[in-house]
């Protein structure tokens, strides 16, 4: 048997863990303006779709890091798992910064050209709501850091 099924469970447990988080932000977030009022809940409803999609695609680059990675420890090629590694944080940590200045500096423009013309006071919500969302993309990678530091994932022993 190529992995046990305390194996499999520790490498489930944490990614099953982290989809239930990822999805319970958008619904916490609008019980807690729900009341707030109508415009509240729409304008944090809407940006709560970019919020999984930001999400969405970190998981993505994570899983293909973790696919390139797991091909090296396969091979027994430590080094070239490790390098794979730390190019997979830093890229991670790059584009999170790069698209949390961009929040912060197109704030408004951003959700403009993405949502088009729509109330004031929504846009008002919304707007409120999406400039604490580079603090968020900032807090997912610094999760992501320590979840890797924590020994999740093997490859850590090696960093």
């Amino acid at each position: 048997m190529l992995f046990s099924n305390r194996d499999l469970k520790k490498l489930i447990i944490p990614l099953i863990i982290e989809q239930v988080l990822a999805l319970t932000i958008g619904i916490f977030d609008t019980m807690m303006v729900s009341q707030c009022g109508q415009s509240a809940v729409s304008g944090v409803s809407i940006v709560d779709g970019l919020n999984v999609l930001i999400i969405n695609i970190f998981s993505a680059l994570a899983t293909g890091g973790a696919v390139v990675c797991s091909q090296y420890i396969g091979k027994k090629d430590e080094e070239m798992a490790c390098h794979s590694a730390k190019q997979l944080l830093f890229t991670i940590l790059g584009l999170s910064l790069v698209i949390m200045v961009l929040c912060m500096i197109f704030n408004g423009n951003l959700l403009n050209l993405i949502f088009g013309h729509i109330e004031s006071d929504v846009m008002a919500y919304a707007r409120t709501y999406f400039s604490f969302q580079p603090y968020l993309i900032l807090l997912l990678v610094y999760l992501m850091v320590g979840l890797l530091y924590l020994d999740q994932w093997e490859i850590v022993k090696w960093l």
